[in-house]
């Protein structure tokens, strides 16, 4: 497959994930792109393995969220994974403010070409910001 038509694919693929995962539904996005045995690294989170444990993860973090909003900023790809830089946009359940919270972020897709899952993916991003907003607004402090 030559190199423009791996982007392509690639971009098509990246664009129906983010637009399942912002939807904030893990029970449907998850089991659409994750491998059964599929490797979550999240920031400084331990790694989480399998679709039942990621669920668990990303509903954890989607209860304290009213949206989630990928924009992809460049991507590579080489024979066995994706690597992207995006921006992410926040906003926190709750928050009278509705204040965005821009995080930058880069993540690494483990999927070859037509593979529909990946088997490994790992975020790299600082969610400080995001987490602090989250506990200013659970705690009252807004």
């Amino acid at each position: 497959m030559a190199a423009q038509d791996l982007h392509a694919e690639a971009i098509t693929w990246l664009t129906d994930f983010h637009k399942h995962m912002d939807s904030l539904n893990a029970e449907v996005a998850v089991p659409k792109f994750f491998a059964e045995d599929c490797v979550l690294s999240f920031a400084e989170n331990p790694p989480i393995t399998g679709v039942a444990n990621i669920k668990d993860f990303l509903s954890a973090q989607y209860q304290y969220l009213e949206s989630m909003h990928h924009t992809i900023k460049r991507v590579d790809v080489v024979s066995d994974r994706i690597y992207q830089e995006a921006d992410i946009r926040y906003v926190v359940k709750g928050d009278p403010e509705r204040k965005e919270i821009l995080i930058k972020g880069i993540a690494l897709v483990g999927k070859r070409p037509k593979q529909e899952k990946m088997n490994t993916f790992t975020v790299y991003l600082d969610p400080t910001a995001l987490k602090e907003r989250i506990a200013a607004v659970v705690g009252g402090e807004i």
